[in-house]
């Protein structure tokens, strides 16, 4: 995760894609970029290009590689892995005060969820860790069945450990997906693999 000030550089192509994007977003854009290529390198990619936005926003990894980017104010993070090893791969951090000054229990639950939830609502922030694990869950599987997915498509369940399991998530088979949520006072971190 990357939280340093300075903004790193971006390759030639990428640049074009934040060119007429506020100044917030080119710089999350680009710390995003910075942590992919990392994590690039440290999986032992040899890759200079690009790192742009595809079909439905996922970023357009190497052959062989799956992966998934994230960004918000308060960090970037990237993770990728070998293609043989995992299928899907999805990441996601929301900032907290953020996600508090918004009612994300309303725009990401299903009634069924906040039934469900509703007891782990007094220790744990559900609805920002519902919308990220949701977040995680579509970037996960997207790249691969390359089917949209809104947040009443998806179904969860938290537990208290950190762990998310996907119960569905519309023309998707999910049964082999795994979740797990971390908490920082000022971030929820989200990851769905399969």
């Amino acid at each position: 995760m990357a939280t340093v000030d300075a903004e790193p550089a971006l390759v030639a192509g990428e640049d074009a894609a934040v060119a007429r994007a506020v100044a917030k977003r080119r710089r999350e854009y680009a710390f995003g970029r910075a942590c992919a290529r990392r994590a690039l390198a440290e999986l032992g990619v040899v890759y200079a290009g690009p790192i742009l936005g595809g079909a439905g926003g996922a970023p357009a990894w190497p052959a062989g590689v799956v992966g998934s980017i994230t960004h918000c104010e308060l960090g970037a993070a990237a993770g990728v892995a070998h293609a043989a090893d995992l299928r899907g791969l999805g990441l996601d951090l929301e900032s907290r005060p953020r996600a508090d000054a918004i009612d994300l229990l309303a725009l990401a639950a299903t009634a069924t969820e906040r039934a469900r939830h509703a007891a782990l609502a007094v220790t744990l922030p559900v609805g920002a860790l519902l919308f990220s694990a949701k977040e995680s869950v579509y970037k996960c599987l997207y790249p691969r069945g390359g089917q949209f997915l809104d947040f009443a498509d998806v179904e969860l369940a938290l537990t208290a450990d950190g762990a998310f399991t996907v119960l569905t998530a519309t023309g998707y088979d999910v049964t082999t997906v795994r979740g797990r949520f971390a908490l920082t006072p000022e971030l929820v971190a989200t990851v769905a693999s399969y």
